[in-house]
């Protein structure tokens, strides 16, 4: 008696049907192994880091603002006083101005960091908290050179503010060298920033040393990590 069609077909294709299941269940093991076996992320999703991040340098950035101060009615009372006064005060303005370029470049290569990543570990979350931490400590510094700038402790007061400098780069390095771990691909923006910030740390420490010789050269050394920032074709040709 011969069998429909159908039927024979059918037995054809169930050796194969059985093979497809079995390895079929073989990988879906393998994979749930692996997810198994895989330690657990910090946080479920990067945003949430980057949300706490963004708050700290949004108040850093705000606290330079506060140490402006205006000048009592006493003392500018006319309004040639009053410009005085204010031409007085140009040491808070240029601090001012450059710690919101630094703290703004900051940001900048932290954001672009953090979009990079896809799985956040503890590593990469500690190394984020001394990166904030060395962001946090720029408005004491910017304060104590727009205090000190036109005084004799001046070398000093640039001396530290270029050093907290130095440690934001060198703090963004470190940052950069952890999260590379959980890179899907590194943008060569990213790698941009990387190379900013080696050359925030060269400056910076440099910086140090030229503060106890002219504290005003120093501050404008600087000065010109952020404007390597403001300059993305420069690096990249500098990159190559």
């Amino acid at each position: 008696m011969m069998e429909e069609p159908e039927a024979l077909e059918a037995r054809v294709n169930r050796p194969q049907q059985r093979s497809h299941q079995l390895s079929s269940g073989a990988d879906g093991e393998k994979v749930q192994s692996k997810l198994e076996t895989s330690p657990p992320s910090f946080f479920k999703h990067p945003g949430r880091l980057e949300a706490f991040s963004d708050g700290v340098f949004a108040i850093a950035i705000t606290l330079l603002a506060l140490e402006l101060r205006v000048p009592p009615v006493e003392t500018a009372s006319t309004p040639l006083r009053l410009w005085q006064a204010l031409l007085e005060g140009w040491p808070s303005y240029f601090a001012l101005l450059l710690s919101f370029g630094t703290i703004y470049a900051a940001w900048i290569g932290h954001h672009m960091m953090l979009q990079q990543v896809q799985d956040i570990r503890p590593a990469l979350v500690w190394t984020n908290g001394l990166f904030l931490l060395s962001i946090v400590l720029l408005p004491f510094t910017t304060a104590l050179v727009a205090e000190h700038l036109t005084h004799p402790g001046a070398p000093v007061a640039v001396a530290i503010y270029a050093g907290v400098n130095a440690l934001t780069s060198l703090m963004y390095l470190r940052l950069y060298q952890v999260s590379q771990r959980h890179f899907t691909e590194a943008s060569p923006n990213l790698r941009l920033a990387s190379l900013g910030a080696g050359v925030g740390l060269a400056l910076c420490g440099g910086a140090v040393i030229l503060a106890f010789v002219t504290p005003i050269g120093a501050l404008l050394l600087v000065a010109c990590v952020w404007l390597w920032w403001s300059l993305p074709d420069a690096g990249r040709r500098a990159q190559r």
